[in-house]
């Protein structure tokens, strides 16, 4: 009888044990789920905490000289061209990281190095267009996507407008009467 009352002794022990392992464990699951650690962030916080953010530093600033063109009349097949240009105003340098046109009639070219506190950059767009012209000289209206990097505003849309005079069918250019 001693010998089954030690083993129930030890069976007793080991339960005890084991709730007091499982009660040290839950304990240190729920503190740290509730640790200020866990907490929501904003855009700014997971930006300024990422490693490998290099730019953690000033930010640029763009101001554009303009950022819509209107083109006026134009003839119908014709290609034109116009560069939005833009400053860096900040105190930190920024980037074009994308273009994107609003249709494949128009072809952006931008400024790809880097651009410092003081410095200038571009974005020429080179519009095509053939077959938008139409009997009422139709106004059409175009834009350019812009993202940049290391700034405060992060986008802009640049955006340019034509009047489209119709080809004539007797090969003259329509003058508009």
């Amino acid at each position: 009888m001693f010998i089954i009352m030690k083993n129930h002794q030890s069976f007793v022990q080991i339960k005890w044990n084991a709730f007091a392992l499982l009660a040290v464990f839950l304990t240190l699951v729920i503190s740290s789920c509730s640790s200020t650690e866990n907490r929501d962030m904003d855009a700014s916080e997971i930006e300024a905490s990422n490693p490998e953010n290099p730019n953690k530093g000033p930010k640029g600033q763009f101001q554009f000289v303009d950022s819509v063109f209107n083109f006026g009349q134009i003839n119908d097949g014709e290609v034109v061209e116009h560069t939005f240009r833009f400053k860096n105003i900040g105190k930190g340098p920024l980037s074009i990281v994308k273009v994107e046109a609003s249709c494949g009639c128009t072809t952006p070219k931008w400024t790809k190095e880097v651009v410092p506190p003081g410095g200038e950059g571009s974005i020429t767009a080179t519009f095509d267009s053939n077959g938008k012209g139409g009997p009422d000289n139709p106004l059409v209206e175009k834009s350019i996507s812009v993202d940049f990097d290391n700034t405060d505003r992060g986008f802009i849309v640049l955006v340019f407008k034509a009047n489209i005079l119709a080809k004539s069918t007797d090969g003259a250019q329509h003058n508009g009467h």
